[in-house]
């Protein structure tokens, strides 16, 4: 059976000096933040961009719904409006995670 994603046993991780569980994570999150804080500029430019063109937000977008007369592209814009919006928080909440992580890891290493 060929296996698609990988999972890592906690007694994989613990069985690594704190240091070095520390180490690995600060380097990947160093390669990681950048990539992770730029899509989190694309997406608020895109919902900006949004926004702007419909004078709304998504929120009150959605709670009113689409207007009767709204086109194609308004139906268009309005999935792609909510993808960029849930890219924007999703990425938003996963850089919030990682830089805990990262200082709590400090705390417990000892290492600042």
């Amino acid at each position: 059976m060929e296996k698609t994603a990988m999972f890592v046993e906690m007694s994989d991780l613990s069985a690594l000096s704190a240091e070095e569980l520390t180490s690995i994570v600060k380097q990947g999150a160093v390669l990681r933040l950048p990539y992770l804080e730029g899509r989190v500029l694309q997406a608020q430019e895109q919902v900006g961009h949004f926004e702007k063109k419909y004078a709304t937000t998504l929120d009150s977008l959605t709670f009113q719904g689409l207007p009767e007369n709204a086109n194609y592209e308004m139906h268009e814009d309005f999935i792609e409006w909510e993808y960029w919006n849930d890219l924007l928080h999703k990425t938003g909440s996963t850089i919030r995670r990682v830089k805990s992580l990262l200082g709590k890891m400090e705390v417990v290493v000892g290492v600042r």
